[in-house]
């Protein structure tokens, strides 16, 4: 009886260390400055904001801090006063800034709003603190496996490797429209995701082992743009997983293709040029 205790305790105590505490060595841009700006979310991804400097008014930008600040604190809803009386038609600018900007931020499930004259009243679907909390921690040594095994990789093995990575986890066709699998929380923690899920935690995983990459949003897709010697590709691992058949109609290949289906990219003018060949030609695949 004892001994089965002891053994129940040590399988649960190298379960906590393995995937929730075992030291890591972290996202090489965090840095202590970062930590302390507005900016910083977590530990899995450092952000410059780049969508929101681009795309959402400046005159605005306070109100895209204060829906993260909510989204951090667990709030379900808030009333944001506008300081300006167009500001409300920027609530989805707002909405696509933070989607892009912020792969990591695994408690941003999606949200909504309702609109006052005046006002903004966004309500948020997301993790509780807890879940946030062992999710992060989860990623973080996911992250760390993944660096180690292609530390010594060339940038072309990189890509593959995540290509292959990403497109080996399960496409959530039962809940294709859950707020659930919206982040890289479902991706990492439950093995199964939507194209969302895919392309942020692409992102993240690029970042972390040295790839420069941007996340691209339509109104029916997500996917990436990866960096390969200096030029841009299209990278959407969401195809590798998504269809178990490759020979059905509609399957492209993910590194294959110069343009993603019939999804037109939003704000297609803040990405650099993409190639007109396509990786896996680059590739030699």
């Amino acid at each position: 009886m004892r001994r089965g205790l002891l053994y129940i305790f040590l399988v649960v105590l190298f379960t906590l260390i393995n995937f929730y505490y075992r030291p890591v060595e972290g996202n090489p841009l965090l840095t202590k400055e970062y930590k302390k700006s507005d900016a910083y979310i977590n530990n899995l991804y450092v952000s410059d904001e780049y969508f929101k400097k681009n795309i959402v008014p400046e005159k605005y930008w306070y109100i895209y801090d204060e829906m993260v600040k909510d989204i951090k604190a667990g709030k379900d809803k808030d009333t944001i006063q506008c300081k300006e009386e167009k500001c409300i038609n920027s609530f989805y600018a707002i909405y696509n800034s933070l989607y892009l900007d912020h792969p990591e931020f695994l408690m941003f499930q999606g949200m909504g709003a309702h609109s006052k004259e005046m006002e903004i009243e966004p309500y948020y679907y997301h993790l509780n603190k807890l879940q946030n909390y062992f999710g992060e921690k989860r990623i973080e040594r996911e992250i760390d496996i993944i660096k180690k095994e292609t530390k010594k990789m060339s940038d072309k093995e990189k890509i593959i490797y995540v290509y292959d990575y990403v497109a080996g986890h399960q496409y959530d066709r039962i809940f294709m429209y859950s707020m659930g699998n919206q982040s890289a929380y479902s991706f990492f923690t439950k093995n199964s995701s939507v194209c969302a899920g895919f392309a942020k935690a692409s992102q993240i995983i690029f970042q972390n082992i040295g790839i420069k990459s941007y996340p691209v949003l339509s109104e029916e897709h997500m996917w990436n743009y990866v960096e390969y010697e200096g030029k841009y590709y299209v990278f959407d691992a969401t195809m590798g997983a998504s269809f178990v058949n490759k020979n059905r109609e509609g399957f492209y290949d993910g590194l294959g293709e110069t343009t993603v289906g019939s999804s037109t990219g939003l704000f297609t003018e803040l990405y650099p040029p993409i190639e007109k060949t396509p990786l896996k030609e680059v590739f030699g695949l």
